[in-house]
């Protein structure tokens, strides 16, 4: 019998902050001992995160959109992870949720220290990008990040948000108690991802109290703020790519005097009809929302607005209302967009919608939790053999050839280099080749390892197959989170992957690596494999 266990962390992590100002840093949990085995492959930490509504008092959107009368309405946000602190530091890419931990510690009362591990964000990146496919990335939940849904660049899903597509009757009826909502949003990081004991089942009554001590980065999570792009964004249509901000005309006999844009009798019409609105629509019911307007010919107008009600219409709505296909999506605004006063009715052109996107945000961590299964009746293993790492990080000072000796332990069977730039995590410094000679045996004979070139994917590809796993990914890129799909989002990342003898005494390992633009920080990840 399974059960599930949930312990809050024994220091306090809530805290409701600007990006980059976060205070809390550190987590603890302590697993109790003599309660039976807990299967830690299957057990992880929840980070619950949400974005809270602004207050109104501090301003929710851009100058240049002016101010919106609403504090409830909703932005699409999503929380993203920045890559680090230094040079670059602000770029955002697709990564496991594990890369917000920086160094992790698990410590059992009966057996000691049994993993520390040091830069834990890099080594995952690392290893995350390499044995996911592009996939498994892009629809995967332990992640930070978002990407570029079939509704093309910029038209993004928040993970943040009880997204309302649609919330009126056949008649065009609105139903007012179906609107979207703000939602807090579980961040899991698997115990797996961690520490080499995360896959194991985990005896407590031979381990007694085990602690787990995780040193975090807050500071680096930051708020993408998604759509807005609805004009230049398109679908294809007819022939032709309709945007999805483009809505119909209205003559002036559809116009008349006193007609308010925006509401059921004058509403917004997209002029893009929808197969799978549900799926394709990139709005949705109590977003906040610019409208632009012309009326009679006159220079543009615009005003912000929240999305009252959105109907996706069928043939018989339409031609009842007289405007408008099957298939396009009628919008409803809480306020009207503009009131006709021309005796005659006014001619309404260049009507667009388009996302606001919110300012002032802020980030709320609601709770950091650890979440165990617990295995009731069973024995557990012992003992526990398992891969962990030990870690060496060397500065580069910014020299175009280094050449640097590291000592490698025994029992190391794999090693990892990483090269960053200065307080940044993933391995985003370019360099162009290197040589690798263990205890001075060249393991390349007298050639270079060229980045990206066959020899290189060779040694990754041994790495793996000396762990017994199959590689995920050789494309050596990592998915930025804000470009449009393509080769555009695809950043190149430099590892460097060795496989080492197994031997009875320590190992002297010397890296020649040659970077055009000068190497900054090495980080070494030695693969040792332990029993507990």
């Amino acid at each position: 019998m399974e059960k599930i266990i949930k312990l809050q962390s024994e220091q306090n992590f809530a805290e409701v902050a600007n990006a980059g100002a976060f205070l809390n840093k550190l987590i603890d949990f302590n697993i109790p001992g003599n309660n039976g085995t807990f299967d830690l492959s299957k057990s992880y930490i929840n980070l619950n995160m949400n974005v809270p509504p602004v207050d109104q008092a501090q301003g929710t959107v851009a100058a240049v959109d002016g101010a919106l009368p609403d504090d409830t309405a909703l932005f699409c946000n999503e929380i993203v992870l920045k890559s680090g602190r230094g040079t670059g530091g602000d770029e955002t890419y697709l990564c496991p949720c594990s890369q917000i931990v920086r160094n992790a510690d698990l410590f059992s009362t009966n057996k000691g220290m049994v993993e520390s591990i040091r830069r834990v964000n890099t080594l995952r990146n690392v290893l995350w990008n390499l044995e996911s496919d592009v996939g498994q990335q892009h629809d995967g939940l332990d992640k930070f990040g978002t990407f570029q849904g079939r509704r093309g660049p910029g038209n993004l899903t928040s993970g943040l948000i009880q997204n309302i597509g649609f919330n009126c009757r056949t008649d065009g009826t609105p139903v007012t108690s179906l609107v979207g909502q703000g939602i807090g949003r579980d961040f899991r990081i698997p115990l797996s991802d961690l520490f080499g004991v995360g896959n194991a089942q985990w005896n407590s009554d031979v381990y007694g109290d085990t602690r787990i001590h995780l040193e975090v980065e807050p500071n680096l999570l930051d708020i993408q703020n998604l759509g807005g792009d609805e004009l230049s964004s398109t679908f294809p249509q007819g022939g032709n790519d309709v945007p999805y901000a483009k809505c119909i005309d209205y003559t002036a006999a559809q116009a008349p005097v006193n007609a308010t844009i925006g509401n059921q009798f004058t509403p917004l019409i997209t002029v893009l009809e929808y197969k799978n609105g549900q799926l394709d629509l990139p709005f949705h019911v109590g977003q906040a929302v610019k409208v632009v307007y012309i009326v009679d010919g006159a220079a543009p107008a615009q005003g912000n607005h929240v999305i009252e009600s959105i109907e996706l219409l069928s043939a018989a709505r339409a031609a009842a209302l007289g405007f408008g296909a099957a298939g396009a999506c009628l919008m409803n605004t809480r306020n009207s967009v503009f009131t006709v006063v021309a005796a005659a009715g006014s001619v309404i052109t260049g009507l667009e919608v388009t996302a606001l996107k919110g300012l002032n945000q802020q980030i709320s961590i609601n709770r950091a939790e650890l979440v165990l299964s617990n295995m009731v009746g069973v024995a557990g293993q012992t003992p526990i053999n398992y891969r962990t790492y030990t870690t060496e990080e060397i500065q580069g000072n910014g020299l175009t050839s280094v050449t640097e000796q590291v000592i490698i332990e025994p029992a190391c069977q794999n090693l990892i280099v990483a090269s960053c730039a200065t307080s940044n995590n993933p391995p985003l410094k370019a360099w162009e080749n290197y040589r690798i000679a263990i205890n001075n045996v060249d393991q390349t004979g007298n050639r270079d390892v060229a980045y990206n070139k066959p020899l290189h994917k060779d040694r990754i590809m041994r790495f793996f197959q000396n762990r017994g796993q199959n590689i995920g990914n050789s494309s050596l890129t990592a998915i930025d989170t804000v470009s449009a799909q393509g080769d555009t989002n695809q950043q190149e990342f430099y590892p460097i992957l060795e496989t080492m003898p197994i031997t009875s005494a320590n190992k002297i390992v010397n890296l020649e690596l040659q970077a055009a633009g000068g190497v900054e920080s090495l980080v070494f990840f030695k693969e040792i494999t332990k029993s507990i």
